[in-house]
């Protein structure tokens, strides 16, 4: 009997052993699947999800990361498939409210995206994941800024940035609020700080001009409309065109 059960624990034990040595290798294809995403490589990083979930079906966060390639695809009815597919078998993955979210902003769903994103955020308060969190609040500013809810939007564009400073986009998220709260001072500190941190951001720019352009400070907003026209931006070349031709860059 005791040999019975010492090879019944020894089986148990090599299963056990299998198993989780499987799930780190699922975890590092996802991993690499999350970095073709920062690498702009779509196509291979969903092959990398594809083989997570052939490996171990139902991962949580390979089926996250495949919604999200499909949303950097613009293929939102995929994204929103998946998505919806993997809430129903696992409805306390916090990140699939985040996905969820962002496929009602670009839905134009806002009301939902933000329960969405305020579900995210409280499945994340026992992990306390602060990069997650990060993500959430700018996605739920975006939602309220769809709104018109700015000062709730300015909340959350504030508190993304105090988490994490080095995020060039979010300060332009928040420049163009502020923007159209007609706050142009504020606003260019913002497209400022863009410009810090990434000095070829067109946008940043554009918006800067245009809110040089709201304080009659032509020179400046020309010198932006200029820049942001050698860099790529075409609404940019048609305020050259319209109002800069005749100023010095």
């Amino acid at each position: 009997m005791k040999q019975i059960l010492l090879i019944i624990f020894i089986v148990f034990s090599i299963n056990t052993s299998i198993f989780s040595q499987g799930s780190i290798d699922v975890e590092s294809i996802v991993d690499m699947g999350n970095d073709l995403i920062k690498l702009n490589d779509y196509n291979a990083a969903l092959e990398k999800f594809n083989d997570a979930l052939n490996s171990l079906p139902g991962y949580s966060p390979a089926i996250d990361g495949k919604a999200n390639v499909y949303l950097l695809l613009e293929d939102v009815k995929e994204a929103g498939k998946i998505v919806e597919d993997g809430i129903k078998k696992n409805p306390d993955f916090a990140p699939f409210y985040l996905t969820r979210g962002k496929v009602y902003i670009i839905k134009g769903r806002f009301e939902d995206a933000i329960d969405d994103l305020n579900r995210a955020l409280d499945l994340n308060s026992q992990k306390n994941d602060k990069e997650f969190e990060n993500m959430v609040y700018v996605n739920r500013g975006a939602a309220y800024q769809k709104l018109f809810e700015n000062e709730k939007a300015l909340q959350d564009y504030s508190k993304a940035i105090e988490m994490n400073p080095d995020n060039p986009n979010v300060y332009m998220y928040r420049g163009v609020l502020y923007y159209q709260n007609n706050e142009f001072n504020e606003a260019i500190l913002d497209f400022n700080k863009t410009l810090e941190i990434d000095e070829q951001n067109h946008f940043a720019y554009y918006n800067r001009g245009m809110a040089y352009l709201k304080l009659d400070d032509n020179d400046k907003s020309c010198r932006d409309f200029h820049k942001a026209c050698e860099l790529g931006n075409t609404n940019a070349c048609k305020m050259v065109v319209s109002r800069c031709l005749n100023l010095k860059k």
